[in-house]
């Protein structure tokens, strides 16, 4: 595993010195979590200095030492002193770590999407595919102001919502032998019989 210095190299000024707080900042870290790190000896090279107008002392390190130490083989992590957020931006990449990442992440995307398609403009749509006032689910998405990729994304991972907009989607099937086969579908048919023969889930 790299030192997490390495990530933030570019930033270390080899004149500047630098304290618990900098480091901190310079690796999105905790503070709490920096002190760790630097009591598990992952910064080495640390000069003293005296706290002004107090009686006390800090380390400091010059950005020579720092840079010096992203070279150095970082301590073993101890997973249970740190939270996964911690650990992964530290560079670990085990299994726990990684699952941890993976299901982060994928709770970003979704609060992502859930903002830019929001519960009032879901109804909107399928109200819009209902009533018979669009001729596809991607013209009621641009009446929405949302893109049809917003769409059919949450239809793919909420059966709820999917199971809504095929409801609403019969609507609009323009009816005929052709409904519900490939062919309904090439021929215009936006209803839910025709679009899963088209295009399973879409």
């Amino acid at each position: 595993m790299d030192h997490p210095l390495v990530c933030v190299l570019d930033r270390i000024a080899p004149d500047a010195r630098y304290r618990a707080p900098d480091l901190a900042e310079l690796l999105g870290l905790a503070r709490s979590s920096t002190n760790t790190l630097i009591l598990s000896g992952w910064f080495p090279g640390a000069e003293w200095e005296r706290v002004p107008g107090a009686d006390g002392r800090q380390r400091v390190w010059t950005g020579a030492a720092l840079i010096a130490a992203a070279d150095t083989d970082p301590p073993a992590l101890d997973h249970s002193r740190y939270a996964p957020s911690t650990l992964w931006r530290l560079g670990c990449r085990c299994d726990d770590c990684l699952v941890w990442h993976n299901t982060d992440s994928r709770e970003r995307r979704r609060a992502a999407s859930d903002e830019a398609f929001p519960e009032q403009r879901r109804r909107q749509v399928l109200e819009l595919i209902s009533a018979g006032d669009v001729d596809s689910i991607e013209e009621a998405a641009a009446r929405a102001q949302v893109s049809p990729g917003r769409v059919f994304g949450l239809a793919l991972r909420d059966k709820g919502f999917r199971a809504a907009l095929d409801e609403a989607a019969v609507a609009l099937c323009v009816g005929g032998d052709l409904c519900g086969r490939p062919r309904g579908y090439r021929t215009g048919c936006r209803g839910t019989a025709c679009r899963r023969a088209h295009r399973p889930l879409a």
